[in-house]
């Protein structure tokens, strides 16, 4: 992130980004601003965007050998493509883009063998945006209520990431419905955020984990209905669900290489006590189990936010999905 800052701050823009990771909303972030700075919003002749897996490469070659339209550049934006994770015409023809155009692959995964990719790397900047530590996420709560005038202690902040995790999409909507329930007041307390916030804590998801990796059917569609009976929305307990086993994924990768709990903590950016709790569960789970589900999770989701699948629908065919795994 640092680098595009300064990029943005300089204006010597490159002619290549590539976004990718888990953190979507970091990512829609520099999206937006990368592609406001390159080409303005109203310029819509100059921006060309292109999304999902059956886009064309064909089309999108023809896009970016095209001359601006009464301007200085031509944006090309690729969002959730795979373009860099697969060979395609692209990466055989980036290099003879014309200097006017510029690229920016929206793009979750991504596969740094690729050549695509490489290029990318070599000629512009890749970021990649993980969730964050528990600190700077912190720090986005402070910052995000500052904007509303509302200030919030790091004990409270602390709490409010206990109950909704560090998704920062979550959190900023919840900072929002927060913000405005406490119009006219100085500071947030704990009690607002009982108030206004899903009660689904990070015991409970734990919970579920043990209760999944077990195999426990019963258990873990009671605990389910027990956030239901909560009022905790299904696609909150979702997102938990799929960032959990993607830290859970995390933490069984960097065990197999022979890191301690201290130095997984360290490169997952995951408290000591979550390390300790992923580390037991994995006794009894294969991590190509774990991986694949939450790449289904993660579809599910994508097929929620675009109103295919309704969320509740979305969280029983996951639960159904971890539990057939264990």
């Amino acid at each position: 992130m640092n680098t595009i800052r300064n990029d943005l701050k300089t204006g010597n823009l490159r002619r290549f980004y590539a976004l990718t990771g888990t953190e979507d909303y970091l990512r829609r972030l520099y999206l937006g601003k990368l592609s406001q700075a390159l080409v303005p919003e109203e310029n819509s002749m100059n921006r060309v965007i292109f999304d999902g897996k059956q886009t064309d490469p064909v089309e999108v070659v023809d896009a970016a050998m095209s001359a601006p339209f009464l301007g200085e550049r031509r944006l090309i934006i690729l969002s959730d493509t795979g373009f860099l994770k697969s060979s395609n015409l692209i990466a055989d023809r980036i290099a003879e883009f014309p200097e006017t155009t510029y690229v920016l692959f929206f793009e979750k995964e991504c596969d740094s063998r690729n050549k695509l990719f490489k290029y990318v790397e070599k000629e512009g900047h890749v970021a990649n945006f993980e969730p964050l530590r528990d600190t700077d996420t912190v720090s986005f709560i402070a910052n995000r209520l500052q904007r509303y005038g509302l200030r919030i202690s790091e004990a409270d902040a602390k709490f409010l990431v206990e109950q909704c995790g560090n998704d920062l999409t979550a959190l900023a909507n919840e900072l929002d419905k927060i913000a405005s329930y406490c119009d006219g007041r100085e500071a947030v307390t704990a009690e607002d955020i009982r108030a206004l916030t899903p009660t689904l804590s990070q015991g409970q998801m734990f919970r579920m984990i043990d209760a999944i990796v077990a195999g426990n059917r019963r258990q873990a569609m009671s605990l389910y209905r027990d956030l239901l009976l909560d009022q905790t929305p299904a696609v909150v307990i979702l997102r938990n669900l799929i960032n959990n086993f993607y830290n859970f994924s995390m933490v069984m990768r960097l065990s197999r290489k022979g890191l301690s709990a201290f130095e997984i903590g360290q490169q997952a950016r995951l408290p000591s006590g979550a390390v300790s709790r992923f580390l037991k569960a994995a006794r009894g789970a294969s991590i190509e189990r774990v991986t694949a589900a939450v790449e289904y999770g993660r579809n599910l989701e994508s097929k929620v936010k675009n109103g295919d699948l309704q969320d509740r629908v979305a969280v029983e065919m996951f639960l159904t999905k971890l539990l057939m795994a264990s």
